[in-house]
């Protein structure tokens, strides 16, 4: 039952009769005063409901409030900012009636606590309180459901972009874009009275305000991320002024000396320049032809957002008209451009996930070329170089084996540089397969292999050197047009006094000469 009609209206000694609530100022102002007391009775006795808890529903906006049956107190909140100067918000009011209410008068008095309260009121009901609450939940669902949505999902993004943020470069941008979407979820979820299920309205209008007030700071920061390139100083300047605006104010209404609500119409100019400064932006990325498409797409959602949130400061403003929180246009304009930004965020992160994967793709295509060596798939001089400072560094024991084909040159010369390929292709295989579990093979060198281990026991090593010449004896058979042959030598650690690699591979390659020398000796004596 809405009790739109038929109320006597007492204000300043002067009484309104048969008054609308919700068309109060047409009567009585615009506006209420610190200090007025409004009084609100309904001319005809209450009706029986049929419902088993009756409960009157009615909305409050900074007013303290007594409500009568037959004269009699029934409820009564915030009287004491009558007198200490406290903050009350705005919000919906449910109080029980009782079982004994069919027949009474109701009666409502109203303690207005701040100056500029709207006159116009939102009609009362009467109902079950599950049906009141349920029709209240209806009445804002989509702002409801699209504000929790950006908390939830402000948070996760948040949390993800935080991890990258550690890792990567360029995800500031996110960072914020994700602030933003929980400040607008809080800003939304009480600016449109979700917040009753869960929260008084004196600390859900301060969360409205504050969220608020933090949004166009976090814009102006998003913008100054995204244009680097540009001169910068004018956008800091108005983003840290903005700023210092809200956290001022903020802590000034934390320590009661002044109200939140006394500073909208001001941080609206701020808002208004925020979204001239966005458009100007935009403009400059058009004619600028930017092939960044992340700085378009984020741009082009924090465009749509303040297109959509515009209409809030619009109809504040004209608040002696018009109840925000009533009109449907509001409820759908300004969730809609909140979930646009959200699109274009995901959008973003897209592209962002896209291009880092190919980043990551391109690194390890370079990785590849740097450090691994094209013919043969081994490590290269510069992953040998790492190893043997590693080496040095340890104080593990250790070898060295240095290892030098033989005859590659003749090969090449003979036989063409496609043998000569073949050749170190499948030396490399058989060495990695010989050291693959006790050993890290590298090509440092046209005709040149190492390999280091952790086996300082001669005879291993000798074993396993051994294995691999059986195996060139095997490619001998199999690719008779090349003669697979190898000289090494090798040294650990232990033998020499300065004890860095640099050293023990010197030692491995004198000895890999001193093989290779009797090799070819071998040779022309068999000439």
């Amino acid at each position: 039952m809405t009790l739109d009609r038929g109320w006597i209206v007492t204000y300043r000694n002067e009484k309104y009769l048969n008054t609308n609530l919700e068309t109060l100022s047409s009567q009585v102002g615009s506006t209420f005063t610190k200090g007025d007391v409004v009084t609100l009775n309904y001319n005809r006795p209450i009706e029986q409901i049929n419902e088993p808890f009756p409960y009157l529903m009615f909305k409050t906006q900074h007013c303290a409030y007594e409500v009568f049956l037959d004269g009699e107190l029934i409820s009564s909140a915030d009287t004491n900012a009558r007198t200490d100067n406290s903050f009350v918000g705005i919000g919906y009011n449910l109080v029980p009636l009782g079982s004994d209410y069919v027949g009474k008068k109701l009666s409502i008095k109203l303690y207005v606590t701040e100056n500029g309260t709207r006159s116009d009121l939102v009609s009362p009901k009467l109902g079950n309180f599950d049906e009141l609450v349920r029709y209240l939940a209806h009445s804002v669902m989509f702002p409801f459901l699209t504000s929790i949505f950006l908390i939830v999902f402000g948070i996760v993004f948040f949390s993800i972009s935080l991890l990258f943020y550690l890792r990567t470069s360029g995800v500031f941008p996110q960072l914020i874009s994700s602030i933003i979407c929980i400040l607008l979820g809080l800003w939304m979820i009480t600016a449109f009275d979700v917040s009753i299920f869960f929260m008084s309205k004196t600390i859900s209008t301060t969360v409205e305000y504050t969220a608020m007030y933090l949004i166009v700071p976090s814009m102006y920061l998003i913008v100054q991320q995204l244009h680097k390139r540009l001169d910068s100083f004018p956008i800091l300047l108005l983003g840290a002024s903005t700023f210092a605006f809200s956290i001022f104010f903020l802590l000034l209404h934390a320590l009661g000396f002044v109200h939140l609500i006394h500073f909208a119409h001001a941080y609206y100019i701020f808002a208004l320049i925020c979204i001239i400064v966005i458009l100007c932006y935009d403009f400059f990325d058009f004619r600028s032809k930017t092939k960044n498409y992340s700085i378009k797409l984020t741009m082009f959602g924090l465009t749509v957002l303040c297109a959509s949130l515009v209409i809030y400061p619009i109809i504040d403003i004209s608040s002696k008209v018009v109840d925000y929180r009533q009109l449907h246009i509001s409820k759908i304009l300004i969730p809609f451009g909140s979930l646009f930004f959200v699109f274009t965020q995901l959008l973003n992160y897209f592209i962002f996930m896209t291009r880092s994967y190919a980043q990551r793709k391109e690194y390890a295509s370079l990785a590849q070329i740097t450090y691994v060596d094209n013919l043969t798939g081994l490590p290269n001089r510069a992953s040998s170089d790492k190893k043997l400072v590693e080496l040095s560094n340890s104080d593990k024991d250790y070898s060295i084996i240095s290892l030098d084909l033989n005859g590659l040159k003749n090969v090449n010369d003979n036989s063409g540089h496609p043998a000569g390929d073949r050749l170190l292709k499948s030396f490399a295989d058989a060495l990695s397969t010989t050291f693959k579990d006790v050993g890290e093979c590298y090509r440092i060198g046209g005709d040149e292999f190492i390999v280091t281990t952790d086996l300082t026991d001669n005879n291993k090593l000798d074993e396993l050197l051994k294995i691999l010449t059986s195996k060139l004896a095997d490619l001998d058979d199999t690719d008779p047009e090349i003669n697979h042959s190898v000289s090494f030598g090798y040294a650990n650690n232990t033998e020499t006094e300065e004890k860095n690699s640099h050293t023990v591979l010197m030692l491995a390659d004198k000895r890999m000469y001193d093989y290779k020398r009797k090799h070819y000796a071998a040779i022309s004596d068999k000439a």
